[in-house]
């Protein structure tokens, strides 16, 4: 319980723990239009943690919910990404990645392309417990809305 409590306290320094939101709805925005209208018994997990590598913020990682993938044999719908808390109101917390993919760079991808602050996660907060994720894609002007 400390874990969620930091998380929607804003706290970048949170205790151990993990939070997940399940969603079976999902909207696909892009550039502030939707697209796709409702995605139901379309099932996403966006899974928050304690940074993973020990730095401050949080890790945040999709998983599809509804089986693996067919090429690379995992569930994993958006890798994982180290984000920290840019602001925080009484009904939202907004993360926004930060630091670069190491092992993308080392392949020779531009640091504009690698850096994962073209992500972030708004959380959508109603009476302390979360209504609501938006993952946005900066850099593609792509926002996920997940529902319950």
């Amino acid at each position: 319980m400390a874990f969620f409590q930091d998380l929607i306290s804003g706290n970048n320094y949170p205790a151990d723990g993990c939070f997940e939101f399940k969603s079976s709805d999902h909207i696909r925005y892009q550039n502030g239009t939707d697209v796709s209208g409702h995605n139901f018994n379309c099932h996403r997990t966006v899974k928050i943690e304690k940074n993973v590598s020990g730095n401050k913020g949080y890790t945040v990682t999709i998983l599809n919910d509804d089986g693996a993938h067919p090429l690379w044999g995992n569930n994993v719908q958006m890798s994982a990404k180290p984000m920290e808390v840019i602001s925080k109101t009484a009904t939202q917390v907004v993360l926004r990645g930060y630091g670069y993919d190491q092992r993308a760079l080392m392949m020779g991808v531009p640091s504009s392309d690698a850096s994962f602050a073209c992500y972030g996660l708004t959380i959508n907060i109603s009476s302390g417990t979360i209504e609501s994720c938006v993952l946005h894609m900066y850099d593609r002007g792509v926002d996920l809305a997940y529902f319950k």
